[in-house]
């Protein structure tokens, strides 16, 4: 199953992007190569769709409507894949519920997940899969994701693993 979080317009498009993160748009390649690879495999796709609000009195709701929308290299890719909307940092727990029943809680089961910011939505939706599926191996593949800087990234690769989340690289899951 693979978790892609929070890859909108606003988050990811440093030019334009509300609430840009540095360097997102430098994991958008890997993600579609690990979309591919999961579609090939059979597994499930979800992605975040974050509902946030910005300096909302300045932009028109065309531009807002463009920030809420996925960055579009990543659109085509995920248009048979189910959007989950939030409107916080993680999904709710009503949609982890939801997830839980759909999907039994295996021990065989891989949780990968991957997106922005590693240091506030990846790590929140991280530790609310991780306590919805607690037989599962969540695993955060950290080149896949970008913090709001390098050393808060790494933080919360760290603060994931001291959870007991497998912290690996696209090249090694």
């Amino acid at each position: 199953m693979l978790f892609i979080i929070d890859m909108q317009n606003d988050y990811v498009d440093n030019e334009k992007g509300e609430l840009s993160v540095p360097n997102a748009t430098t994991i958008v390649p890997k993600i579609l190569q690990e979309i591919k690879k999961q579609e090939e495999q059979g597994e499930p796709i979800y992605y975040t769709l974050d509902q946030h609000a910005t300096n909302e009195d300045e932009r028109s709701e065309e531009e807002k409507q463009w920030g809420m929308e996925l960055y579009p290299a990543l659109k085509e890719a995920l248009k048979n894949h189910t959007a989950i909307k939030k409107d916080f940092h993680s999904i709710s727990p009503e949609d982890a519920a939801d997830l839980r029943g759909k999907y039994k809680d295996d021990p065989d089961r891989i949780i990968e997940i991957v997106g922005v910011e590693t240091n506030v939505c990846v790590l929140s939706n991280a530790v609310m899969l991780h306590n919805s599926f607690p037989l599962a191996s969540v695993r955060i593949l950290k080149d896949m994701c970008v913090g709001t800087t390098s050393e808060l990234h790494k933080e919360a690769l760290d603060i994931m693993k001291s959870l007991k989340m497998e912290i690996k690289s696209s090249n090694e899951s």
